[in-house]
Protein backbone atom coordinates (compact mmCIF):
# COMPACT_ATOMS: atom_id res chain seq x y z
CA UNK A 1 0.00 0.00 0.00
CA UNK A 2 1.73 2.94 -1.09
CA UNK A 3 3.83 3.68 2.22
CA UNK A 4 0.87 4.87 4.52
CA UNK A 5 0.50 4.03 7.97
CA UNK A 6 -2.81 1.69 8.39
CA UNK A 7 -3.18 3.22 11.39
CA UNK A 8 -4.36 6.79 9.69
CA UNK A 9 -6.46 4.79 7.43
CA UNK A 10 -7.97 3.18 10.25
CA UNK A 11 -8.99 6.65 11.79
CA UNK A 12 -10.52 7.47 8.57
CA UNK A 13 -12.21 4.70 8.16
CA UNK A 14 -13.92 5.38 12.44
CA UNK A 15 -14.05 8.96 10.65
CA UNK A 16 -16.51 7.38 7.49
CA UNK A 17 -18.50 5.12 10.12
CA UNK A 18 -19.23 8.36 12.07
CA UNK A 19 -20.47 10.20 9.59
CA UNK A 20 -22.23 7.39 8.14
CA UNK A 21 -23.80 6.98 10.94
CA UNK A 22 -24.60 10.48 11.35
CA UNK A 23 -25.69 10.77 7.99
CA UNK A 24 -28.43 7.68 7.96
CA UNK A 25 -30.19 9.45 11.85
CA UNK A 26 -30.22 12.60 9.76
CA UNK A 27 -32.14 10.87 6.47
CA UNK A 28 -34.72 8.76 9.38
CA UNK A 29 -35.35 12.46 11.08
CA UNK A 30 -35.95 14.01 7.86
CA UNK A 31 -38.15 11.48 7.31
CA UNK A 32 -40.06 11.77 10.64
CA UNK A 33 -40.11 15.47 9.43
CA UNK A 34 -41.72 14.61 6.21
CA UNK A 35 -44.84 12.63 7.62
CA UNK A 36 -45.21 15.14 9.98
CA UNK A 37 -46.17 17.44 7.19
CA UNK A 38 -48.60 17.16 4.22
CA UNK A 39 -45.26 16.12 1.99
CA UNK A 40 -45.44 12.75 0.91
CA UNK A 41 -42.66 10.54 2.87
CA UNK A 42 -40.38 9.39 0.66
CA UNK A 43 -38.98 5.71 1.02
CA UNK A 44 -35.49 5.35 2.52
CA UNK A 45 -33.92 4.59 -0.52
CA UNK A 46 -35.06 7.51 -2.07
CA UNK A 47 -33.63 9.54 0.90
CA UNK A 48 -29.86 10.93 -0.27
CA UNK A 49 -28.71 11.55 3.43
CA UNK A 50 -29.58 7.55 4.25
CA UNK A 51 -28.33 6.40 0.89
CA UNK A 52 -25.22 8.82 1.87
CA UNK A 53 -24.15 7.41 5.34
CA UNK A 54 -24.40 3.62 3.97
CA UNK A 55 -22.10 4.58 1.21
CA UNK A 56 -19.50 5.84 3.88
CA UNK A 57 -20.00 2.60 6.18
CA UNK A 58 -19.43 0.57 2.67
CA UNK A 59 -16.13 2.15 2.04
CA UNK A 60 -15.01 1.87 5.67
CA UNK A 61 -15.62 -1.85 5.19
CA UNK A 62 -13.74 -2.07 1.57
CA UNK A 63 -10.72 0.07 3.19
CA UNK A 64 -10.60 -1.94 6.50
CA UNK A 65 -10.83 -5.34 4.39
CA UNK A 66 -8.22 -3.89 2.12
CA UNK A 67 -5.91 -3.03 5.01
CA UNK A 68 -6.56 -6.99 6.65
CA UNK A 69 -5.41 -8.42 3.59
CA UNK A 70 -2.64 -6.37 2.20
CA UNK A 71 -0.95 -6.21 5.98
CA UNK A 72 -1.86 -9.70 6.57
CA UNK A 73 -4.24 -9.22 9.28
CA UNK A 74 -6.76 -11.80 8.66
CA UNK A 75 -5.59 -15.28 8.19
CA UNK A 76 -4.54 -16.75 4.64
CA UNK A 77 -6.95 -19.32 4.78
CA UNK A 78 -9.74 -16.49 5.20
CA UNK A 79 -8.49 -14.88 1.76
CA UNK A 80 -11.36 -17.39 -0.88
CA UNK A 81 -13.76 -15.59 1.67
CA UNK A 82 -12.72 -12.38 2.22
CA UNK A 83 -11.72 -11.22 -1.11
CA UNK A 84 -14.76 -12.19 -2.92
CA UNK A 85 -16.65 -10.21 0.04
CA UNK A 86 -14.48 -7.33 -0.89
CA UNK A 87 -15.20 -7.12 -3.91
CA UNK A 88 -18.67 -7.26 -3.55
CA UNK A 89 -18.37 -4.44 -1.22
CA UNK A 90 -16.89 -2.65 -3.47
CA UNK A 91 -19.19 -2.99 -6.42
CA UNK A 92 -22.02 -2.47 -3.75
CA UNK A 93 -20.56 1.21 -2.74
CA UNK A 94 -19.89 1.88 -6.71
CA UNK A 95 -23.51 1.25 -7.29
CA UNK A 96 -24.44 3.35 -4.16
CA UNK A 97 -22.45 6.04 -5.21
CA UNK A 98 -24.17 6.13 -8.64
CA UNK A 99 -27.60 6.07 -6.92
CA UNK A 100 -26.48 8.50 -4.28
CA UNK A 101 -25.59 10.82 -7.61
CA UNK A 102 -29.04 10.38 -9.40
CA UNK A 103 -30.67 10.96 -6.42
CA UNK A 104 -28.86 14.18 -5.78
CA UNK A 105 -29.71 14.87 -9.43
CA UNK A 106 -32.79 14.04 -9.44
CA UNK A 107 -33.67 15.97 -6.22
CA UNK A 108 -32.52 19.11 -7.51
CA UNK A 109 -34.65 19.05 -10.37
CA UNK A 110 -37.99 18.40 -8.38
CA UNK A 111 -36.86 20.93 -5.78
CA UNK A 112 -39.62 23.35 -7.20
CA UNK A 113 -42.30 21.07 -6.45
CA UNK A 114 -41.03 20.73 -3.31
CA UNK A 115 -41.22 24.60 -2.69
CA UNK A 116 -44.89 24.09 -3.66
CA UNK A 117 -45.98 21.57 -1.09
CA UNK A 118 -44.15 23.09 2.11
CA UNK A 119 -45.95 26.53 0.72
CA UNK A 120 -49.52 24.33 0.43
CA UNK A 121 -48.53 23.11 3.43
CA UNK A 122 -48.22 26.10 5.12
CA UNK A 123 -51.39 27.61 4.13
CA UNK A 124 -53.21 24.84 4.78
CA UNK A 125 -51.88 25.00 8.28
CA UNK A 126 -52.31 29.04 8.37
CA UNK A 127 -56.36 28.08 7.17
CA UNK A 128 -56.69 25.91 10.52
CA UNK A 129 -56.01 28.56 13.10
CA UNK A 130 -58.93 30.13 14.43
CA UNK A 131 -57.44 32.63 16.82
CA UNK A 132 -56.46 34.55 13.85
CA UNK A 133 -57.80 38.06 13.60
CA UNK A 134 -59.62 38.92 10.15
CA UNK A 135 -57.24 41.26 8.99
CA UNK A 136 -54.55 39.32 9.85
CA UNK A 137 -55.93 36.77 7.60
CA UNK A 138 -56.52 38.86 5.23
CA UNK A 139 -52.77 39.72 4.96
CA UNK A 140 -52.16 36.18 4.97
CA UNK A 141 -53.99 35.51 2.33
CA UNK A 142 -52.51 38.53 0.07
CA UNK A 143 -48.80 36.93 1.21
CA UNK A 144 -50.21 33.73 -0.09
CA UNK A 145 -51.52 35.22 -3.20
CA UNK A 146 -48.45 36.94 -3.73
CA UNK A 147 -46.50 33.68 -3.75
CA UNK A 148 -48.30 31.89 -5.80
CA UNK A 149 -47.87 34.66 -8.39
CA UNK A 150 -44.56 34.94 -8.26
CA UNK A 151 -44.30 31.13 -8.22
CA UNK A 152 -46.42 30.71 -10.96
CA UNK A 153 -44.15 34.01 -12.95
CA UNK A 154 -40.53 31.81 -12.36
CA UNK A 155 -41.71 28.24 -13.71
CA UNK A 156 -43.03 30.49 -16.62
CA UNK A 157 -39.98 31.95 -17.06
CA UNK A 158 -38.23 28.64 -16.57
CA UNK A 159 -40.44 27.56 -19.51
CA UNK A 160 -39.72 30.70 -21.81
CA UNK A 161 -43.10 32.12 -21.85
CA UNK A 162 -43.28 34.75 -19.76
Amino acid sequence: MLGINPSIILLFCILFIALGIYNILLGQRRRRQQANQIIQKQPWYKQINILTGIEYILLSVAFLLNIGISSHWLPASLNAVVVPFYLIVIIASGLLAGMVIFQGIRNVRRRPSVIQATAAASVSSANNMDEVEPQEQTRNAQKRREHRRKVTLNRRRRAGKA
